[in-house]
């Protein structure tokens, strides 16, 4: 799969100065050279956000041929019923976080906000899709003016109907642990939130037992605990350990 770090590199980074709406989509077509048959690409910019570009596969996956057919507005009301919470909190709390002393910019380092979620198509079908979403144009102060928006269609591989949400940003699973908790018998210990912190930012068992000097089955033994602790497959229960104030649902712990 194409992923962020693929297109990046293809477009040559990503500018630190205001684009003109022309050369905004020039980097879109651009980008959409290096996408994949299931991957479709959606340039929104502008204040109120406007759809600027849609990559030809676009039409082909979603049903829609032209910019004028698509609003931020229709893509939201494309959500799935049962996914629209979920979407909105996960967004919410990726907000947060970037507006929090925590999301300082580092030369090199641009966020990539993922989701994946059902989103439905012109014709009314439901389509599992991983949305990936990063800044093509930028001002001087490091804020986004055009944010691309990378889809790929999932439908063919993911079984279940959860929401997955990573920021793949450094400080954002520290940023996690350090939020206020609940207290109680079932409160989670300070490992546990190290762990299930690192899980929502997007880092797998190995990943997580390197990083906390640990072995694998010890991480997986946690997340037991953490599951075991919470009662719910509702991730809402699990970030309210964060204090995260933010419902997600089905993230794998």
């Amino acid at each position: 799969m194409l992923t962020y770090y693929d297109l990046v590199a293809a477009a040559g980074g990503v500018p630190t100065c205001p684009l003109p709406d022309e050369q905004v989509r020039a980097a879109a077509r651009q980008l959409t050279q290096d996408l994949f048959t299931s991957q479709f690409l959606l340039v929104l910019a502008g204040s109120p956000p406007c759809c600027l570009y849609c990559s030809p596969s676009t039409e082909r996956l979603l049903g829609y041929a032209h910019t004028d057919q698509l609003s931020p507005e229709r893509l939201h009301e494309a959500i799935h019923p049962a996914d629209v919470a979920a979407v909105d909190r996960a967004s919410a709390l990726a907000r947060e976080f970037l507006r929090s002393p925590w999301a300082t910019p580092t030369p090199g380092t641009k966020p990539c906000f993922s989701l994946d979620y059902r989103l439905r198509d012109r014709a009314g079908h439901y389509l599992h899709v991983l949305r990936q979403s990063f800044s093509l144009s930028q001002d001087a102060y490091g804020r986004s003016l055009a944010q691309a928006h990378v889809f790929t269609d999932l439908t063919a591989h993911k079984k279940t109907t959860d929401v997955g949400f990573t920021l793949d940003y450094p400080g954002f699973a520290a940023w996690l642990a350090t939020r206020p908790r609940p207290h109680g018998p079932d409160e989670l210990s300070g490992r546990e939130r190290q762990i299930l912190a690192l899980t929502l930012a997007g880092a797998t068992v190995a990943a997580i037992a390197q990083q906390l000097f640990i072995s694998c089955l010890t991480v997986k033994t946690h997340r037991q605990n953490i599951r075991a602790k919470i009662k719910s497959a509702d991730l809402s229960q699990r970030l309210a350990h964060l204090g995260a104030g933010a419902i997600l649902e089905g993230v794998g712990v």
